[in-house]
């Protein structure tokens, strides 16, 4: 039995669905709004493939485009599309993460007054294109925020009735009032590639050729960050500007059918061209020189790589393109570095790093998204770490294979920048969006989406690099997360890094003994720092092609420092002077010594021969004095030494021998034969001594 009370009640609880209804449109054209539920059939699919405006207002129509196709082997009938929409906006950027891995609990409910007809009939294989045209007004949202909206497909599968049969949502910022603070957003826009280039110039395989060829990845990306102007901030790296600029003249590329002549210098030329009018309009930022793994290098006693990559990119840089960078910048390619590899960057001049936001969380943590920009204290001054928004820089990750890839990362990206915007409206942020290492790519078609998203969005505005370093920090403290196994594992081998040391070694012995070794050592010094890209991390056969290519070119370069001698040498004494002729291939003197090793080494006493010199292209022959212990043959190595006592080459070897021994042998028989005849005659004049005796006794 109702009571009053409950009739009133019930009464309300009309009402309100009413006005709701009169206020949302759930229930125009006599369908009511219902639940998003899952597709109840398998026969059909649907794809988003376009949604605009970018950033809708209060006026705006809301235009989706999409396309169906029939996927079973029945007719599907009476198909219409409607919009879905969540009934409140996202609480957190997880939850925009959930909605972009295909999570549809906030799929929320069909708005029937959108519903359009798309066909009547569509056969089996058939595919229909839909575009639905909806006043904003139309659609409830109730406040600013990121909201689920969606494409529902409805009509008769023969086998099910009629159902939903298909689902397809995205992400829609409703924002219609611009923040009071906008964000500022930093675009790092990184060119650099995998430095396969050999220490003789050759180019191991045409990876980059084809990239800065016309359509090619580099090409790609120089074009469209040209387009958008101011909207990004440049990153070069200096090896690949060198091997660009190196291309424009005759250039050579191995293949496993052999060495052949290149046929993009033309390419090159323009690629260049581009660029130089870039760096003429804005400025750009360097990495290190061929962005060595600065972690892993450190690691293998290689800090001096570090080094060197750092302090000579503006030069490297100035010489490809004719500018100057306007700083060196360290890009981490795990997105994390730890205290001693940031020590050794400010030791080296680096003032700013890049790192991923996972590398720098707020401590204590914060509600809202802080500013990219933190300072980090080093055993050389604070070094200022640009922080790269790891969930942006996911966008750049994601599928782009076709429209509905490019719309889902796009609405991403713009659903991302609105809620940190909406965390704190009233506060300025600047954040840092990029890839997340500078060997990225995207399709043309994203990233023009994301660039229009950054230009027309009233809760975003473009920002410099310069700004970003030349402004104070964030206020928000950070600490750096721990640098564990993870990362290290993600390095470059302790073993590759091994290999690059020890050709370093033999690099500067080689340096060590030449007249004037710029010429020869430097582009084996270059091509090593190639080696130790951090760009190999995830193309390791590549960087080992490229370490055993240099070391071919440097034991060709050592082989030119011969010993010739060989046999053996014979001595009438234990002591003597080895006769060593060694052979100088450079075109330029050398100045080198000898070491002698016997075998075993307890049997031959010598010192190492003082530095000489030998003319280009000459032999000379030198003397090492030495003594033998034993008269046993001695088999002795002949090593060719740096002045400061390096061995270079691959050793000689020689035979020595004593005829000392052999003559004191003969003394010796000689003098017990004659003693032996002595005795004996000795004893022949005591036996007939004693004859005598005996005689006369008797």
């Amino acid at each position: 039995m109702n009571t009053p009370g409950k009739l009133v009640r019930g009464g309300c609880v009309l009402c309100v669905l009413a006005v709701f209804s009169v206020l949302f449109g759930w229930g125009g054209m006599g369908t009511p709004a219902q639940a998003v539920d899952e597709p109840q059939s398998s026969a059909a699919s649907l794809q988003l493939t376009d949604l605009s405006p970018l950033a809708p207002n209060r006026r705006s129509t809301l235009i989706l485009s999409g396309r169906i196709a029939n996927l079973g082997s029945l007719n599907l009938t009476e198909l219409s599309v409607r919009v879905t929409i969540s009934p409140e906006p996202l609480l957190s950027r997880d939850a925009i993460e959930a909605v972009g891995s295909g999570d549809n609990s906030y799929d929320g409910f069909a708005i029937g007054q959108t519903t359009m007809t798309v066909t009547d009939v569509l056969a089996p294989g058939g595919r229909e294109e839909f575009r639905l045209r909806v006043p904003i007004e139309q659609i409830p949202l109730p406040r600013a925020g990121v909201y689920v909206i969606g494409v529902q497909l409805v009509g008769v599968d023969p086998n099910v009735g009629y159902a939903v049969l298909a689902v397809a949502r995205t992400l829609l910022p409703w924002l219609p009032d611009k923040p009071d603070a906008p964000l500022d957003l930093v675009w790092l826009w990184p060119l650099s590639t995998w430095p396969g280039r050999t220490a003789d110039g050759v180019f191991l395989g045409d990876l980059m050729p084809r990239e800065i060829s016309s359509g090619g990845r580099l090409d790609r990306l120089l074009t469209i960050g040209t387009q958008a102007g101011d909207a990004v901030s440049w990153v070069l790296d200096p090896a690949l500007a060198q091997s660009v600029r190196a291309m424009t003249d005759n250039y050579l590329v191995s293949s496993p059918e052999g060495i052949r002549a290149g046929t993009n210098s033309a390419a090159a030329s323009l690629w260049l061209e581009k660029f130089q009018d870039v760096a003429d309009k804005h400025p750009f930022w360097s990495l290190p020189y061929a962005d060595v793994d600065a972690e892993a290098l450190l690691r293998g006693n290689l800090e001096r790589d570090v080094v060197r990559a750092i302090t000579t990119a503006p030069s490297v840089t100035r010489l490809a393109i004719g500018s100057r960078p306007a700083n060196t910048i360290y890009w981490a390619p795990s997105g994390r570095l730890d205290a001693g590899t940031l020590n050794l960057l400010s030791s080296a001049g680096v003032s700013t790093v890049v790192l991923r936001s996972g590398a720098l969380p707020p401590s204590p943590s914060v509600s809202f998204t802080p500013s990219g920009s933190v300072d980090i204290d080093t055993q050389f001054g604070p070094i200022r770490a640009a922080v790269v928004d790891s969930q942006l820089s996911g966008v750049l990750r994601m599928p782009q294979g076709n429209a509905a890839d490019i719309l889902t990362a796009r609405q991403r990206f713009a659903a991302e920048t609105a809620f940190i915007s909406l965390e704190n409206p009233s506060l300025q942020r600047t954040i840092v969006m990029g890839p997340g290492d500078p060997q990225w790519k995207g399709s043309p078609r994203l990233l023009r989406g994301m660039l229009s998203a950054l230009i027309l969005s009233p809760w975003m505005n473009s920002a410099s690099f310069t700004d970003l370093i030349g402004d104070p920090p964030s206020s928000v403290p950070r600490s750096l997360s721990e640098y564990g196994s993870a990362q290290r594992e993600r390095e470059l081998s302790a073993e590759y890094v091994s290999r690059i040391q020890r050709a370093q070694e033999s690099l500067g012995v080689l340096r060590s003994i030449l007249d004037n070794p710029v010429d020869i050592t430097e582009p084996i010094s270059a091509a090593l720092l190639r080696s130790g890209s951090a760009a190999w991390r995830n193309r390791p056969t590549n960087g080992i092609a490229l370490l055993a290519s240099i070391q071919e070119s440097l034991n060709t370069d050592i082989d030119k420092v011969a010993v010739v001698s060989r046999g053996t040498v014979t001595f009438s004494g234990d002591t003597g002077r080895v006769p060593i002729t060694v052979a100088n291939d450079f075109d330029q003197p050398i100045s080198i010594g000898l070491r002698l090793v016997g075998q075993p080494s307890a049997r031959l006493v010598s010192e190492d021969l003082d530095t000489v010199t030998i003319d280009a292209g000459k032999r000379a022959s030198l003397e090492v004095p030495v003594r033998i212990v034993g008269g046993e043959p001695l088999a002795v190595t002949v090593e060719i030494i740096s002045p400061d006592g390096q061995a270079l080459a691959e050793p000689g070897s020689l035979t020595l021998q004593t005829t000392a021994y052999s003559r004191a042998a003969l003394w010796f028989s000689i003098a017990a034969a004659v003693l032996l005849v002595i005795l004996v005659i000795a004893d022949t004049w005591r036996r007939s001594r004693q004859r005598r005796v005996n005689a006369e006794t008797e």
